[in-house]
C-alpha cells in the first residue's frame, strides 16, 4: 500500500543490480518493443516514421514511431516505440506496422520494455545491496 492508496506492482527485476523496481499498474505495460526479422511490404523508409503498431491479432492499433535498426548479417530488427502502454506483450509475438489501414511491415518481438517515469516509482534495494 501506498501514502496514496493505489496498489504497487513489481514492474521490473534487476538481479544483478540486486534491485526490485514498484510501480502504480499502468507502468505494468510496455512501450518500448523491438524485434528483429522485420518485413517491409514495399521499400524501407527511412529514420523514424509515424505509423500505427499492432501485437495482438484483434488488438486495437496504437499510434507508434518506427525505426529500423542497423544490424548484422541480413536479419533486419526495428525499434518501436508506442504513444500508449500495453499489457501482455511478450517476445515471440509478432508486432505489424500500417499506415492507416495498409500493412506496411512486421517483425516477431525479441524484447520488451518500459520507459518508467519518476512518478510514483519506487526502488527497493535488497539486503547487501549498494
Amino acid at each position: 500500500s501506498s501514502l496514496d492508496g493505489e496498489p504497487r506492482y513489481v514492474v521490473d527485476v534487476d538481479g544483478p543490480g540486486n534491485r526490485v523496481v514498484i510501480g502504480t499498474a499502468d507502468l505494468l505495460g510496455v512501450d518500448v518493443v523491438q524485434g528483429d526479422h522485420l518485413r517491409w511490404c514495399g521499400p524501407a523508409p527511412e529514420g523514424e516514421v509515424a505509423l500505427g503498431a499492432q501485437v495482438r491479432a484483434h488488438g486495437e492499433e496504437v499510434v507508434a514511431l518506427a525505426a529500423a535498426v542497423a544490424s548484422e548479417g541480413d536479419a533486419a530488427r526495428v525499434t518501436v516505440r508506442l504513444a500508449e502502454r500495453l499489457r501482455g506483450v511478450a517476445p515471440g509475438q509478432a508486432v505489424v506496422l500500417y499506415d492507416g489501414s495498409r500493412v506496411v511491415g512486421s517483425a516477431t518481438i525479441t524484447h520488451v520494455e518500459s520507459r518508467l517515469t519518476d512518478q510514483g516509482d519506487h526502488v527497493v534495494q535488497a539486503p547487501g545491496g549498494e
